[in-house]
């Protein structure tokens, strides 16, 4: 392994993944039935022309646990809410995690789901939208379906997410990717 373990490993996967589409869950997300259910839906957002990266919601379902617990629900749900604002006024809506589900042939010849170097890349998810963008193609996001996530939710683990955010939008503000 060259670069960080998830994202490499995220990349390496895709060749083995079958099906025209690949969907990215980390370990902590949960779909719930009915949500999954309307997955078929959601697949024929890549009808539309130039799709290649179609986005929905998380949901929280660790939130009960306690003050932090609740901080770092609403904070990330200020984080998505914020994003799904951006996406239509000013189109720049990337890829901020998962569970987002990606056009498989345009990722295996355009660089991957995600940027493998921690250094340089910090929120590597992000990478792979600006890069499915760079490359021609279009990137949406949809309501009408959502994913459960658990976060670890003591201090040190919530105080270590938001360092990785606002370190991400530094190493993201300097990034030659955004200047292709």
């Amino acid at each position: 392994v060259i670069g960080e373990g998830k994202p490499e490993n995220q990349n390496h996967a895709v060749i083995f993944a079958r099906g025209a589409h690949l969907q990215t869950l980390d370990m902590n997300q949960d779909n719930y039935m009915g949500e999954a259910y309307k997955m078929r839906n959601l697949l024929d957002s890549f009808k539309s022309d130039g799709v290649v990266l179609v986005g929905f919601p998380e949901t929280i379902f660790s939130e009960t646990h306690g003050a932090v617990a609740q901080f770092a629900a609403i904070a990330e749900f200020i984080f998505q809410t914020f994003q799904r604002l951006m996406t239509w006024p000013l189109m720049v809506r990337f890829h901020y995690g998962h569970p987002d589900v990606w056009d498989k042939a345009f990722t295996m010849t355009n660089g991957g789901v995600s940027k493998a170097s921690r250094a340089l890349h910090v929120a590597e998810d992000l990478f792979g939208g600006v890069n499915a963008v760079a490359r021609g193609g279009k990137v949406i996001f949809e309501e009408f379906i959502e994913c459960g996530k658990g976060r670890d939710m003591g201090f040190t683990s919530v105080n270590g997410f938001e360092q990785k955010i606002s370190g991400s939008s530094g190493t993201i503000s300097m990034s030659r990717d955004l200047y292709r």
